[in-house]
């Protein structure tokens, strides 16, 4: 019988070291440096001149003042659809649809996996049927808007995560 409990006991410590269960009960999560909120400003700017910069250069598109505006329309659609949509999940913390609960109340970042995928959905076809008017060479404004948006997105997340830490 003592050798029973022993076996079991040494199953037990080594079925809780196999399959640990964190858990954050009782606590909840903040931003250490900045929340990626505050950071946004810098990201929208930075995405919008280059991409912008290789629809001209590299895409071929005549007008800048066109190409620019496509570029805002086409990112404030694909910015906008994720933040809907993880709003709409916290409404059952959050008590309400709040795009500032999204990014606030928990440990988002702006950009994430599905992030990437998403921007090139919505993006390509909104600034290419924009654009492909003002242009000399269709293939390679689909080339640089997918090429400047892979790279602006990577960017982004990457300099989201060095920037703005957070725990719980």
């Amino acid at each position: 019988m003592k050798k029973k409990a022993t076996a079991a006991f040494f199953l037990i410590i080594l079925y809780m070291y196999m399959f640990p269960a964190v858990s954050n009960a009782n606590s909840s999560w903040h931003w250490v440096t900045a929340s990626p909120l505050k950071v946004l400003p810098f990201a929208i700017i930075f995405t919008l001149l280059i991409e912008t910069a290789a629809i001209v250069f590299i895409g071929k598109a005549n007008n800048i003042k066109k190409s620019f505006f496509a570029v805002s329309l086409a990112n404030i659609f694909s910015f906008l659809v994720p933040c809907f949509f993880r709003a709409y999940k916290m409404i059952p913390t959050s008590g309400g649809l709040s795009l500032w609960d999204a990014f606030n109340k928990g440990p988002y970042y702006i950009v994430m996996a599905g992030y990437l995928v998403l921007t090139l959905i919505v993006e390509v076809p909104t600034v290419y049927f924009l654009l492909r008017k003002e242009t000399k060479s269709k293939n390679w404004l689909i080339i640089s808007i997918a090429a400047s948006n892979i790279i602006t997105t990577l960017l982004v997340a990457l300099c989201e995560r060095q920037i703005c830490t957070g725990r719980w």
